[in-house]
This record gives structure tokens, sequence and C-alpha cells, in this order.
């Protein structure tokens, strides 16, 4: 599903703790890939490449349920707050999609 340009004017960027949270975690899981390159370079033993990985998805995971928090408080709130039901609902269920990619 494309972005609803209808809910446009709820949506807000990502600012404070929470921004600076999205950075540092995105920042952890390069590290952990740049780590992860390094080994196999090195020969390193499977076993803990694919716990590296294993670093890397959460990382990335923690990142993803940051954002559809903000999501949810700062966007599906408030265009359910204004009336836009149909709308809201459609971008949770898109938002949804992405919980689900989420072990």
């Amino acid at each position: 599903m494309q972005r609803n340009p209808d809910l446009d004017r709820f949506r807000k960027p990502l600012e404070g703790e929470r921004k600076v949270d999205i950075i540092n975690r995105l920042k952890s899981a390069r590290g952990h890939i740049d780590h992860i390159l390094a080994m196999v370079d090195d020969d390193a033993y499977v076993l803990d490449l694919l716990r590296q990985v294993a670093a890397v998805r959460g990382a990335l995971d923690a990142t993803t349920r940051v954002a559809l928090r903000h999501y949810f408080e700062r966007v599906f709130a408030a265009a359910a707050r204004a009336g836009e039901i149909d709308a809201a609902a459609d971008e949770l269920m898109t938002a949804l999609t992405f919980l689900r990619q989420i072990d």
C-alpha cells in the first residue's frame, strides 16, 4: 500500500530522544555488520558469525518497534481523533505488516 496523502497533515518527523534512540540503534547495527564483514575476511567460525547476525537483527527489530510506536502515537492517533478512521485504519494495517516480520 502506498502512503496515504490524506494523512500527510498528521505526519511528524522523528525528534528528541526517539530520534536519538533510532540513530543509535542503527549505528549499532552498522557496527555489527562491519564486524561481521571483518569476521568473514578473517575466516571466523560460522557460529560466531551467526551470533553477530542475530545481534544485527535484534538492533533492527528494536528500531522497527521504536519507529512504529512513533507512528502510532503521532500519526495514527491524531488521524483517528480527527475522524480519518478509514485512512488511519488502512495505514495501521500496513504498519502491522512490519511487526509481522519481527520474530
